[in-house]
């Protein structure tokens, strides 16, 4: 029993030897399968990792070679960089430069040397260079004259006028010395005539060469500008004595603060008139101002200016006295080739002769004093006929004019009156004497002589010896505007 229980203890235990051989005979074998497939992966994995190692370093190629074209790339981008940088700097210093040039160019440009202005009325529209060498000034002027004239023996005419439109230019060219006055008509007829043009070489103020054209230096009355009349017209005594413009050279000045003159060699033929013979006109003007204003040289018909400027009227706050004295005369005046004046042809043909000697004297004198003024002028001409045909060896005609004016109303308002008388010698055909008296009223729009209105009314009486005296009525209304 013991046997047999040995026995199957021993077969139990032989079973489970056995089946512990099958187990291990069986994890045998997978342990050796697994090592071999170990071994085997291994072998692959070591193939595999040869074959890495292999892509590895060309990929470090590829890379060494990428790095080494994009290194090249870099050089060649940073060149074009350091390329672009270099032209953008020229480029910056040309711009610099071209615009350092323009801008020295636009300093240099003509319109960065001009200044133009208009300050106010009648002072006109200016253009002038900054450096003083060139200016222009441009002035329009014109008045507008409504008249009634009553006179004898003729019918009453009223009349609408453009009275005087006139355009002026003035300044200097090249130097401020040189100045030049250049003034166009379309008075009354409304064709365009030349009145003034001239040169002014003042480079010293003291003795001034004048070519050109314009005013005789003689009478006041006609020196005094029409835009500055204290009356609408001027008088009969500047009708009859003055001497008009006309082509001519002179010398002018102004020395100190008391003497201005001016003398000069005239065609004598009138505005515009040349000369067709040496029978020159010769005339010459001296003015004294011995209180109590400043005396400046001015661009103008005859060079007084500052307080002395040739208007009758707007005093300073101190008193103004200006004595003027001057003479002319044409030596061998031949009427037929040239006149003077209307007045002289007249008078020659009153005397019936062609030829003769003309010499005229004036004087004249003018005080102003904050809002009165008043002047007088004296004038004498007188004529030697070289053939007087039977008529007169000589004629000696005077004439006188007495002016006056007060503002009412300072700068604004002003009352005026004029005589004038003409004593014509009465050995000649035509009146003994004529005689004016003119009082008017004058409002200055612009308080002074630019804008304004101005009404007069003048008598004028021609007596005659052998025949009825004849009168004349005279009423204008005159509006002047002063650009």
């Amino acid at each position: 029993m013991n046997i047999e229980r040995a026995l199957q203890i021993a077969k139990r235990e032989w079973g489970n030897v056995r089946v512990f051989l099958q187990k291990i005979s069986f994890w045998g074998s997978g342990i050796i399968i697994v090592i071999a497939v170990f071994v085997i992966q291994l072998c692959g994995l070591n193939s595999h990792a040869q074959s890495t190692s292999a892509q590895i370093q060309e990929l470090k190629k590829q890379i060494e070679a990428i790095q080494q074209q994009n290194q090249r790339q870099i050089e060649e981008l940073r060149k074009k960089i350091e390329e672009l940088e270099a032209q953008k700097t020229a480029d910056q210093e040309k711009t610099e430069e071209l615009t350092a040039k323009e801008e020295e160019e636009d300093k240099d440009a003509w319109w960065k040397k001009v200044e133009v202005g208009y300050k106010k009325p009648g002072d006109g529209f200016t253009i002038k260079s900054k450096d003083g060498l060139f200016s222009l000034r441009t002035r329009l002027r014109t008045q507008l004259q409504f008249s009634i004239n009553d006179t004898d023996d003729e019918d009453v005419a009223t009349d609408f006028n453009v009275r005087r439109f006139r355009l002026i230019f003035d300044g200097n060219v090249f130097t401020p010395w040189l100045l030049y006055y250049l003034q166009v008509s379309t008075d009354n007829n409304g064709s365009f005539s030349l009145l003034d043009a001239y040169f002014d070489f003042a480079y010293n103020t003291k003795f001034v060469p004048r070519p050109g054209q314009y005013k005789v230096p003689f009478t006041r009355e006609f020196l005094n500008s029409t835009s500055e009349l204290q009356l609408v017209e001027r008088s009969i005594v500047n009708d009859e004595f003055s001497l008009g413009r006309s082509r001519g050279a002179s010398i002018y000045g102004v020395l100190g603060n008391f003497i201005t003159y001016g003398a000069g060699v005239f065609n004598g033929n009138g505005t515009n008139g040349a000369s067709i013979d040496s029978n020159m006109l010769y005339a010459g003007r001296i003015m004294f101002t011995p209180c109590c204003g400043e005396l400046k040289y001015a661009n103008s018909s005859f060079p007084s200016g500052g307080d002395y400027k040739i208007e009758p009227n707007f005093g300073a706050d101190k008193p103004l006295i200006a004595i003027g004295v001057a003479a002319a005369g044409i030596p061998g005046l031949k009427i037929d080739d040239k006149e003077p004046s209307a007045a002289i042809a007249d008078r020659f043909e009153q005397i019936g002769a062609t030829e003769g000697d003309v010499f005229s004297l004036t004087a004249d004198a003018n005080f102003k004093y904050s809002r009165f003024s008043i002047e007088g002028e004296f004038d004498y001409r007188n004529i030697n006929p070289e053939e007087p045909a039977g008529l007169v060896s000589s004629v000696n005609d005077y004439g006188v004019r007495a002016q006056t004016g007060f503002f009412v109303y300072p700068d604004f308002i002003e009352i005026a009156g004029r005589y004038a008388q003409i004593w014509y010698d009465t050995d000649v055909e035509g009146p003994d004497t004529s005689w004016q008296l003119t009082p008017g009223i004058n409002f200055y729009l612009s308080k002074n002589h630019k804008y304004k209105v101005q009404l007069d009314y003048s008598f004028i009486r021609n007596e005659f010896t052998d025949s009825d005296d004849i009168d004349e009525n005279i009423f204008r209304a005159q509006l002047q505007l002063y650009f």
